[in-house]
């Protein structure tokens, strides 16, 4: 075993201790440690119930994120091979597992015959996992790549592939400190199908083999695409009724609210017409609470999404208190702002960009190509005040034919990057050797 293998694998007692610690002030975090009790005999019961003589396909996905960008892979080949590929699917976050259980608007594939937590990566949780479910191929996406694992996936002869692969220049995983720990686990990959060429060329670098890097683009596109054209959540109808062009603020947090709520009061003053849907990254009872309390301050009558009947919603502002059906949300919008972009980074631009909407961020867009593609573009613009967000939201709303034009641009470049699914398929088909029907 490597020296810096050998200390991530001694340090992962501590760090199981400190999450322990940090549960206690952290529920996402108690969540994660509460759905992995039990997990040893949940797997042992789960994998006897497998039906041999089939392709299993394992794909790991971190959160609900990185699950939409394998659901229309795995869609795929399940379409492709019905009688026989299976899959399993384990989640890092609590926020992944729970989307696949309650909230997300469409059945699972029945594809997938096993659907739990990865439990912590110790050589021993490795060879117990690799052991229940004698997957055919292990399929990681985006980044989520866990060291033990791949290790006895390798020493086990299970083919590995990582899908959607990304690289940013600025990423730690490309330190001095990291770049060697990183490097020992692409090298046990047997494929890495990466977004862009430039990813592809920074994982390439420094590998034995870099022909096994290709450049299949990212998924996502697939998954918004195919959820906008054949939409899966039911909304109150009162979400489409009325003539009031709607502002759409998905994925927000508090420091997104601080902007778009005032903006939007400032807004109100020019265009008395305009109607608002907040849309909380993680519609909690307390952040519900804290979104009324903030549209109060500044006189915004608002409304909470599960209280619309058929009627058009009288208050200016609709509050979205539930997940699954943001994509949905959209398709009423005449413009949309994502949230994320003042705290860590933008969350996902591509949905409303594919609905026709033009888009309006924060200024940290660096995590997400396709939110500088847009500002390129010009359907994507960067709001930095309450005054920059209703004078970019007020001119807009105010020119139908420009806001047309813009969003005709932004579904364009979304629908032009369709096609990734088809190639980390074909991928996956190689290498396990399996030919279409």
């Amino acid at each position: 075993m490597r020296p810096d293998h050998a200390i991530y694998s001694a340090a992962l007692p501590l760090a199981a201790a400190g999450a322990r610690i940090a549960a206690l002030f952290n529920g996402k975090i108690a969540e994660g440690i509460s759905g992995r009790r039990g997990l040893k005999e949940r797997w042992a019961r789960a994998a006897s119930r497998i039906e041999r003589g089939r392709t299993l396909l394992w794909f790991h996905v971190s959160s609900v994120g990185e699950f939409l960008q394998a659901r229309p892979v795995i869609d795929l080949l399940a379409a492709r091979h019905p009688d026989r590929i299976r899959v399993a699917l384990t989640f890092f976050s609590p926020s992944g597992m729970n989307f696949l259980r309650r909230h997300d608007g469409a059945p699972p594939s029945p594809a997938i015959v096993f659907a739990d937590y990865l439990p912590l990566d110790t050589p021993a949780n490795a060879r117990l996992c690799i052991g229940a479910l004698r997957p055919s191929m292990m399929v990681y996406v985006k980044f989520d790549l866990w060291p033990n694992l791949i290790a006895e996936a390798h020493r086990s002869g299970v083919p590995q592939v990582l899908v959607s692969g990304t690289l940013s220049p600025g990423s730690w995983r490309l330190s001095p400190v990291a770049r060697g720990f990183y490097r020992s686990l692409y090298e046990r990959l047997d494929a890495i199908a990466a977004i862009t060429g430039e990813d592809a060329a920074r994982f390439a670098r420094g590998l034995p083999d870099p022909s096994r890097v290709i450049v299949a683009g990212d998924t996502r596109f697939d998954q918004v695409c195919a959820r906008i054209d054949a939409p899966v959540s039911k909304l109150p109808p009162a979400v489409f009724s009325g003539r009031r062009p709607l502002l759409i603020a998905g994925s927000t947090w508090p420091k997104d609210e601080a902007v778009v709520i005032p903006g939007f009061a400032r807004l109100r003053a020019e265009e008395p017409e305009a109607g608002l849907i907040v849309a909380p990254h993680e519609p909690t009872a307390q952040r519900l609470e804290e979104i009324g309390r903030a549209l109060e301050r500044h006189g915004l009558p608002s409304v909470r999404l599960s209280a619309l009947d058929g009627a058009p919603a009288g208050a200016p502002v609709i509050v979205a208190d539930g997940v699954g059906y943001l994509a949905e949300l959209y398709r009423a919008g005449a413009l949309a702002y994502i949230g994320g972009s003042r705290t860590t980074g933008v969350h996902n631009v591509m949905e409303p960009a594919v609905a026709g909407l033009p888009v309006l961020f924060g200024p940290k867009i660096d995590n997400s190509w396709e939110a500088g593609r847009l500002v390129g573009l010009g359907a994507g613009r960067i709001v930095r005040t309450p005054e920059e967000f209703a004078r970019a939201a007020a001119g807009l709303l105010r020119d139908e034919a420009e806001r047309a034009r813009l969003g005709r641009l932004g579904s364009g470049f979304i629908r032009s990057g369709c096609g990734a699914a088809s190639r980390c398929a074909d991928l996956i088909e190689r290498l396990l050797g399996i030919e279409r029907a």
